[in-house]
């Protein structure tokens, strides 16, 4: 049985005013749902509509202007953002391309995350596993990131998302700069890690056609957040 991960109590967004004496801009209003363990649930609406904002409060990338959000049992602004994000991978709408091979990128996590713990050889094991996901021809580990395909780098950024064992996945729109074929290729594969790992993934889509993937939707419109089954009901 899937556990509830996240409760959002009465969120709000707003942007403020520009100028003194204007309202700010009401992005999220008053939403409450339940993000349970293990599934895919995604994050439509159209265009503008607060997609990318709503995704960003789930590893507090940004915080709500009102409202409680809990996170694993307890307010997610008592946890250390560091230690937070740990917990969350992140993969963007357009692939992120450090200096360096492709193994340079991967190692990049353990380095930044706690340098304390890992060891040379532990980045060593740690990279092995994640070339064990399968995303990427062992060819391409030795190879600029910079000269990888567009598809490619984003299945790159997909297995630095990987690196630390995360328990939830957050994914922004992550086909938005590829072509149909390589949306493909990603799909499958993040579809198959979701469900190797038990994930909770989260993940922002324009697109009616990945909506067949999720198991429930967090649809925004106006600014209000309704949930909704895709494969079968009951609440998030």
């Amino acid at each position: 049985m899937n556990t509830q991960l996240y409760e959002f109590r009465s969120i709000s967004y707003s942007i403020p005013p520009n100028k003194p004496g204007e309202p700010a801009t009401l992005i999220i209003n008053d939403a409450s749902f339940k993000i349970l363990s293990g599934v895919l649930t995604l994050i439509t609406g159209p265009s503008g509509s607060g997609k990318t904002t709503l995704l960003r409060l789930f590893n507090r990338l940004s915080d709500p202007t009102s409202g409680e959000i809990i996170f694993d049992g307890k307010n997610i602004r008592d946890y250390p953002v560091r230690e937070l994000r740990r917990r969350i991978g992140w993969v963007p709408q357009v692939p992120v391309r450090f200096k360096g091979t492709v193994e340079d990128n991967l190692r990049l996590p353990f380095k930044y995350s706690n340098p304390k713990k890992y060891s040379g050889s532990e980045i060593s094991r740690a990279v092995d596993e994640l070339k064990a996901l399968e995303l990427l021809p062992s060819e391409l580990f030795y190879r600029k990131a910079d000269d990888l395909s567009v598809g490619e780098a984003q299945r790159m950024n997909l297995m630095r998302a990987m690196a630390l064992k995360p328990d939830i996945l957050l994914l922004d729109e992550p086909t938005s700069a590829l072509d149909p074929k390589a949306s493909d290729v990603l799909l499958g594969h993040i579809k198959r890690i979701q469900a190797e790992r038990n994930l909770t993934s989260i993940m922002v889509t324009h697109r009616p056609d990945e909506e067949v993937l999720g198991q429930f939707a967090l649809c925004i419109h106006d600014g209000v957040v309704r949930t909704e089954g895709i494969r079968k009901g009951g609440d998030i």
